[in-house]
């Protein structure tokens, strides 16, 4: 009899050690490897957030930051700011599990922050080239647990710019894409941006790809190159249509000269490299051939 309770009475301690221990456990395992149903993602750089509703993590997702306009959709959710200029409380309100951002998010301490609270911060590179764009899929569908879809996402978008023929070797348009036009001069894109890059793609070259990223240019440089097309990002040009731009003092001189062959472009299309990448570069090829 007493070996009998002494038996019942080991199993039930087994048991409850294996409890507490299940119980101490499930929580980091969990924060391993998350379902991720179970996850409360904000978002925070518009191409991270496209790049998760095409991995079909819209359910997921509980808010995301002003630079964040692509799908549609992402109008309805709570925005928590610009992703540069987080604030702890804004982040925090959203109960995230997750904080999913672009290089460049930020203040740093706003992001230690985060983490001393529980929230998981991943931050991704900004990608600038193909390769980079196929990677960053890759590595938000790792991190989501929606690496199948990802590959989904990365054969359409090859396939999709698979497709894309290059201009001809003759071809004699010049385009420039600008980041602003106004009486304080001109700011022109070089290399290692999106607009180079989709430059590069349809084989035309940048004719400011002898400077690194965004930077100020002379007018009477702008002038030399005389550009056939330029091409400006909508969120830039202050509410003023292609002809008011024209009429602006760093341009006038140029549409007189060339015509005002202005295009106003969506800026998360042209600017932020995700996976509508090749309806920037088709959009592009129908602006720049004859």
């Amino acid at each position: 009899m007493k070996n009998g309770k002494l038996i019942f009475t080991t199993q039930i301690l087994v048991s409850l050690l294996m409890l507490s221990l299940f119980t101490i456990a499930s929580p980091i395992a969990q924060s391993q490897t998350p379902l991720s149903k179970d996850m409360r993602i904000v978002s925070a750089g518009g191409s991270v957030t496209e790049i998760l509703y095409a991995l079909g993590m819209k359910p997921q997702i509980v808010a995301a930051d002003t630079s964040s306009m692509y799908p549609q959709s992402v109008s309805t959710l709570p925005k928590i700011g610009y992703y540069r200029q987080l604030s702890v409380e804004g982040v925090l309100a959203m109960r995230p599990t997750h904080l999913y951002a672009a290089l460049g998010v930020g203040p740093e301490q706003v992001l230690a922050q985060l983490r001393n609270a529980g929230v998981k911060v991943h931050v991704f590179e900004q990608a600038r080239t193909v390769t980079g764009l196929i990677k960053q899929i890759r590595e938000i569908g790792e991190h989501t647990n929606a690496s199948e879809e990802a590959e989904r996402l990365v054969l359409t978008v090859n396939n999709q710019l698979s497709t894309i023929k290059k201009l001809s070797a003759h071809h004699q348009q010049r385009a420039v894409f600008l980041m602003s036009a106004s009486e304080r001069g001109i700011m022109a894109a070089g290399r290692n941006t999106v607009p180079n890059l989709i430059m590069d793609i349809v084989g035309l070259r940048n004719p400011y790809d002898n400077i690194e990223g965004f930077k100020p240019v002379s007018i009477e440089s702008f002038l030399a190159i005389a550009p056939t097309q330029v091409l400006i990002a909508a969120h830039r040009t202050g509410g003023l249509s292609a002809q008011e731009m024209c009429q602006q003092p760093a341009l006038a001189q140029w549409a007189s000269m060339q015509g005002c062959n202005l295009h106003i472009v969506d800026a998360l299309l042209f600017l932020g490299l995700t996976p509508r990448l090749p309806e920037a570069v088709a959009q592009f090829t129908s602006i720049v051939e004859p």
